[in-house]
């Protein structure tokens, strides 16, 4: 678990995240790993769209930005 929301993986993922995440809380988890990103409206309905898949997915997605933003900008 991280700090990017609750099932959302710290570090690498080696087997999909288990366990069932309602919709809403998919939402939720995906705009706070994207918190201070200026979101148009196109980019509000992918998050809500995503936010249907399954949660080993949306939470596999929310870990790579998560870890992403981590590690700063390229060296």
């Amino acid at each position: 678990m991280s700090a990017a929301g609750p099932g959302v993986p710290a570090g690498p993922v080696e087997a999909p995240p288990r366990g069932f995440v309602p919709p809403a809380e998919q939402a939720e988890i995906l705009a706070g790993v994207l918190a201070g990103i200026e979101l148009g409206a196109w980019d509000r309905r992918i998050l809500e769209w995503m936010a249907g898949w399954d949660a080993s997915t949306v939470l596999t997605v929310a870990s790579w930005i998560a870890r992403s933003r981590a590690a700063g900008a390229p060296r």
